[in-house]
């Protein structure tokens, strides 16, 4: 049913009004910080999102990096929340493990105590999430090669800005889905 569609966005059921916000908090916080961390121990190179926004020396005090993680931290917590709320995974019965809620609003004890159904709605919204990334990398790439289209092939130069953009979305992806899954 479209409209039912539509009304997860238009008019979401959030059951824990304080989830989104912790939500968004692990993924534009936590998640890239911890990417960040972990490229820095293993001497990786940093991911392209991650360079001071001036160029200037005058600028480049301690915390310049922290605007770019910020940035790049926010536009992931927009596609996390947006397929959270796709996938339903702020109503109650994905939020609470064993309960069950009606279409009327009545809570029942459901059968089913394990975590499933709470992981389901979390790799539900991972995957709606992942789509949204991949289509901002791709729109990303759009508007960085002046509104041309880009494929393996067309250059060296393309090719390896392909590459790099794909193990930035990946590396995105693994440290997103760790910890919004552990939090």
């Amino acid at each position: 049913d479209e409209s039912n569609i539509l009304t997860r966005f238009t008019n979401p059921r959030i059951d824990d009004p304080a989830l989104p916000l912790t939500d968004v908090l692990v993924a534009q916080i936590i998640a890239p910080s911890l990417q960040v961390g972990w490229l820095a121990l293993g001497r990786a190179p940093s991911p392209t999102w991650l360079r001071p926004l001036f160029e200037s020396s005058y600028f480049a005090l301690r915390g310049s990096l922290v605007a770019p993680a910020l940035i790049h931290g926010a536009a992931l917590a927009v596609c996390w929340v947006i397929g959270a709320l796709a996938a339903r995974a702020y109503e109650l019965d994905a939020i609470v493990m064993g309960v069950e809620q009606t279409s009327d609003g009545t809570v029942n004890d459901s059968p089913n105590k394990t975590l499933t159904p709470v992981i389901f709605r979390v790799l539900q919204a991972g995957a709606f999430s992942t789509g949204l990334l991949i289509l901002a990398t791709q729109c990303d790439l759009f508007v960085e090669f002046g509104g041309h289209f880009v494929q393996y092939g067309d250059s060296e130069a393309t090719d390896f800005r392909i590459q790099v953009a794909a193990v930035e979305l990946v590396n995105d992806v693994i440290f997103e889905a760790l910890s919004l899954l552990t939090w």
